[in-house]
């Protein structure tokens, strides 16, 4: 039975391995013939995201000097939380692959990986999945271990989704839950099987905190608005927000997010225009503390070679 139970593990194991080596080097090969497009798609993406954001302040009456200081300063304090939570999610990831990888340098590369999503390609897997193949694993099991815990993130916020939706007595909550279920079960069995049980949980429970953090950062970019919404009801604009930075199709899925937390925003009665600052603001206090630590990591290894 145990012979029995090892080759069904392997089996699988194969499976997604193959499933997921074929999408990360098509990625690659697509890369050099989508370069032409970067520019024509940050332009775009770059007019939806200035167009959104002037029409709900024009919608809400905000200006500047009307934006509140306290939770602004709370969300930039929140910042640096934010980065470690990101390297401690690449520390994990390197574990999996049976790696040692120094907090900091996870960190590092996890602020890199946050801004080459502004490819107009999953950037931030192929950073991932390209730090793992320099630690020594091999690419298809790299591109294995960032699709399974990228597809445990995003399974994790449709459940949470869900499970507020449910609250709400939305009939799509039942969609968002089966799907979410789904997901997580699929994403943590094969990481437990691959990694082990212990190091799944780990990450389980990484992405479970990830989720409260994002919760809590939207919460303070509402309140910087002037806008109250309970905590609970951040987590549809958090899932908007995860699933516009997984799409490709703009650079760090620019204005994606926020019109989808836009449209989300009718389930849990909060103004549209309320929803799309929101997202926008946290996202790029996200993207340049990510910069900034960019910017501090290239300058040290300038100066260390």
């Amino acid at each position: 039975m145990a012979g029995r139970g090892a080759s069904a593990r392997a089996a699988v194991r194969r499976v997604l391995i193959v499933v997921a080596a074929p999408i990360h080097e098509s990625a690659l090969r697509l890369r050099g013939q989508l370069a032409r497009w970067r520019l024509p798609l940050l332009v775009a993406g770059a007019v939806l995201f200035t167009l959104g954001a002037w029409l709900s302040l024009r919608s809400l009456d905000l200006s500047l000097a009307s934006l509140q200081l306290a939770p602004l300063a709370a969300q930039l304090a929140l910042a640096p939380l934010s980065l470690l939570y990101a390297g401690v999610g690449m520390l994990l990831l390197a574990r999996a692959a049976g790696h040692a990888m120094p907090l900091g340098k996870a960190t590092g590369l996890s602020a890199w990986a946050t801004l080459a999503e502004a490819l107009p390609l999953p950037g931030g897997a192929m950073v991932r999945a390209g730090a793992l193949v320099a630690e020594g694993t091999g690419l298809a099991r790299s591109s294995a271990l960032v699709l399974a815990n990228a597809l445990l993130w995003i399974s994790f916020a449709t459940l949470s989704c869900g499970v507020v939706l449910l609250t709400h007595g939305l009939p799509a909550a039942a969609v968002l839950l089966l799907g979410g279920a789904i997901g997580s079960a699929a994403s943590f069995g094969w990481l437990s099987r691959s990694s082990g049980p212990a190091l799944a949980l780990q990450t389980a429970l990484h992405r479970l905190s990830g989720m409260a953090l994002i919760a809590v950062r939207l919460y303070f970019a509402f309140l910087t608005l002037g806008v109250a919404v309970p905590l609970a009801d951040t987590l549809p604009f958090a899932l908007a927000n995860i699933a516009g930075s997984a799409a490709s199709i703009a650079p760090a899925g620019l204005g994606i997010s926020e019109t989808l937390a836009a449209g989300a925003a009718a389930t849990v009665k909060v103004a549209p225009a309320a929803a799309f600052l929101a997202v926008g603001l946290d996202r790029l206090i996200c993207l340049s503390a990510s910069g900034l630590l960019a910017l501090f990591t290239g300058r040290k290894r300038s100066v260390a070679g």
